[in-house]
């Protein structure tokens, strides 16, 4: 049976693009206001604050201040009833100023993309399918019915990664944005391509039967303003985001009969994996869930391996919400900005290679010298970001 809620476990952001910058808010004693601008200035010209003075800050804020706290403090003016919303603050706020990033909204109410959870559970599958599909003879028979020439090239192998990390360190250029394009393409599904051999095809994708629609409103008191610190050493960022224990309601649910009728346009590794542990309409479910549990499961024993990544100061925090993390009942995953290289990738796979620190250089990953790599981590009140559980 799929997940019908999502429970979010530690501090989770997901973007708009957008921030709030001093423009817009005023912090109070322990929260945010998110002032109401209208209503605000509407109030200052009733006390005969002139309309030109107010679009001269506006036009040209200070960079380094609170543009309304003047204001607010000089007529005795109470911000909560100039405020949309007031955020709880979670560690300390900007002295002089500071930009928060906005949550995704719909209306002005939080949600949860179901493109965001879609795409985490997507990684889990291609990480379980480079890991677990054999070596690279399959790979080599499905390329070959577009281009022979690329199909050669992959080679015999023990994986499909060996190959790939290969061909990226071999390109004249290579645009880290787009340096799995190819691997997307030979896992999911392909089509022919003149530039690359091959290119990705989502008609030809099984995922398509993965639907995950967005999530109910979200009540903004489950929002918070979280100061992200990024360990072991660099500036903080402020963001708005979903406090652990949120809960979201959202629809997950597989398409068998699509399944069913494009089993035979389905071209990629993915598809011969399923076809290899049974009917894959029938399978393909219990691949998805599987792959989720093996990959995130993996990425927590590899941040649990790398305490030493943090500040001594923070390492017993991390150490205890790893260790409690893995007896969430449910389909645990991580989404959302500040989730870590490791999350997001199938680095666990690439980090493992002989040619690793080729492939660093080759796609500009860090500007440290260090063999270590992602350096750095975001926690949120002392807590790795992102975490929540599919139940």
């Amino acid at each position: 049976m799929s997940p019908t809620k999502l429970r979010v476990i530690s501090p989770l952001h997901i973007g708009n693009g957008n921030e709030l910058t001093p423009v817009d808010i005023y912090p109070g004693d322990g929260v945010v206001y998110v002032l109401d601008t209208k209503k605000l200035t509407a109030e200052l010209l009733e006390r005969s604050v002139e309309l030109e003075e107010i679009l001269q800050l506006l036009k040209n804020p200070p960079g380094d201040a609170y543009i309304w706290k003047e204001y607010l403090e000089e007529f005795g003016l109470n911000p909560g009833e100039y405020s949309l919303y007031t955020l709880k603050v979670y560690g300390e706020t900007g002295k002089t100023s500071m930009q928060i990033k906005e949550f995704i909204k719909q209306n002005g109410v939080p949600y949860i993309p179901g493109s965001s959870v879609k795409g985490a559970v997507r990684t889990a599958v291609i990480y379980k399918v480079l890991r677990d599909c054999g070596d690279s003879t399959t790979p080599m028979r499905l390329v070959s019915k577009f281009n022979k020439k690329l199909a050669e090239s992959i080679g015999w192998s023990d994986d499909l990664v060996d190959f790939y990390v290969n061909y990226l360190i071999g390109q004249e250029r290579t645009d880290p944005r787009r340096a799995d394009d190819l691997l997307e393409a030979i896992v999911f599904g392909m089509e022919s391509d003149r530039r690359s051999g091959v290119r990705y095809e989502p008609k030809r994708d099984p995922m398509r039967a993965l639907l995950v629609r967005d999530s109910n409103p979200i009540g903004k008191k489950h929002l918070a303003v979280y100061r992200v610190d990024v360990v072991p050493k660099g500036i903080p960022v402020w963001v708005e985001g979903l406090e652990p224990g949120t809960l979201a309601e959202l629809e997950v649910k597989f398409d068998s009969t699509l399944l069913q009728l494009n089993r035979n346009h389905f071209n990629g590794l993915l598809w011969e994996c399923l076809k290899g542990l049974g009917n894959p309409p029938e399978v393909f479910e219990d691949f998805v869930w599987t792959a989720v549990e093996e990959f995130y499961r993996d990425v927590r024993k590899e941040e649990l391996e790398e305490l030493n990544r943090y500040p001594p100061d923070f390492r017993r925090t991390v150490r205890g919400f790893y260790t409690r993390l893995g007896g969430q009942n449910g389909y645990v995953l991580r989404l959302g900005w500040g989730s870590g290289w490791l999350s997001m990738t199938v680095g666990i796979l690439l980090r493992g290679h002989r040619r690793w620190k080729d492939l660093r250089k080759k796609l500009g990953l860090g500007k440290s010298t260090s063999a270590d790599f992602p350096v750095t981590r975001r926690l949120a009140d002392g807590t790795p970001m992102g975490w929540v559980v599919l139940e």
